[in-house]
């Protein structure tokens, strides 16, 4: 049986007093139950959060083990913040009794409504646990291949980037689109209102690179995220055989560079122009301001790097499903 002392031991709701606490209470379904259960079937229609205040949950893709959910953290964090309306993996108790809080998309627009500072803490949250398992897959899928060898360009001297960069001849072709239509076409930011897209894309700013450049490298600490605007970005990650392993490539309205924004770690991966590319450049400190704002800005800019990161995730999960196959023929 969950007891409201259960509850309240989870940090989520620590500092919590008063009409916030009732109200906070009133949104979470505590749900008990068993050993080796199914909590979320894989392509089910869905919209919930779960929050685990004791026992453990395995997560799995196609019969392959992804990962585990442990106390303090949550599962569902793709389908309730993201723009999947389906499950992208299963869900199962490992052990039993299992403790959880249930949170559905009714709950969350009742936070939102009452302006509860639940909804930013798990916001925060969603943000910080779905960052962390995207690094450990991408290491995971690195520590899984063989790789290739690094097949970047040779760096160009100082005199003939600058004479490509007045000439045009290997920047993007044609003119930079505006930071409001990138906005617009990110999942995640597309149809949000149009003031506060605005007021975003205002704090932005549009950068290009050539093509085989870097844009970020693995084992850095970085302090800029972007927007892909035009063009294509690998993220490379290095084997343990000293080789990289392109994890995923990335088109017009995919985000990177977020995780480490997010952990405030190194680089986890390189992202690499595969081509002339327009980038929308967040710059660290206009990511952590919107992280804390309570503020229509603040919450559109947190739900959309949430989807970003959910996006990211899923591609890293089929990736290593992929090869995990492979592997067993």
């Amino acid at each position: 049986m969950i007891e409201r002392s259960d509850i309240l031991a989870s940090d989520l709701f620590r500092g919590l007093e008063g009409e916030h606490l009732a109200v906070a209470l009133a949104a979470f379904k505590p749900f008990e139950v068993g050993a080796d259960e199914l909590l979320m079937d894989e392509g089910e229609p869905d919209r919930s959060l779960m929050l685990v205040l004791e026992g453990e949950l395995q997560v799995s893709l196609g019969g392959v083990e992804l990962g585990r959910i442990c106390e303090g953290e949550t599962v569902g964090e793709m389908a309730l913040f993201g723009s999947f309306d389906r499950r992208t993996a299963s869900v199962r108790t490992t052990v039993g009794p299992t403790k959880l809080l249930i949170l559905d998309e009714d709950a969350l627009r009742f936070l939102r409504i009452q302006d509860n500072p639940v909804g930013r803490a798990l916001e925060v949250l969603a943000l910080n646990n779905t960052a962390r398992r995207l690094r450990e897959m991408d290491y995971r899928i690195a520590r899984m291949a063989a790789g290739m060898p690094d097949q970047r360009p040779p760096q160009r001297s100082l005199l003939s980037r600058l004479t490509s960069s007045i000439m045009g001849g290997s920047r993007p072709r044609g003119s930079a689109p505006e930071v409001i239509d990138v906005l617009n076409a990110t999942s995640g930011f597309s149809g949000k209102d149009p003031e506060v897209l605005a007021n975003i894309a205002a704090r932005l700013h549009m950068v290009s690179a050539t093509s085989g450049e870097n844009i970020l490298e693995e084992g850095q600490q970085g302090d800029d995220a972007f927007i892909v605007a035009a063009g294509h970005v690998g993220v490379l990650c290095r084997t343990e055989q000293g080789t990289v392993e392109r994890v995923a490539t990335l088109g017009p309205g995919h985000i990177f560079g977020h995780v480490s924004l997010t952990d405030s770690r190194v680089r986890s991966a390189t992202c690499r122009a595969l081509e002339a590319v327009y980038l929308v450049r967040i710059q660290g400190g206009v990511y952590r301001q919107f992280e804390i704002e309570q503020t229509s800005e603040g919450r559109v800019f947190r739900r959309g790097i949430i989807d970003a990161l959910a996006a990211q995730l899923r591609l890293a999960n089929e990736h290593y499903l992929q090869m995990v196959r492979s592997v067993r023929g």
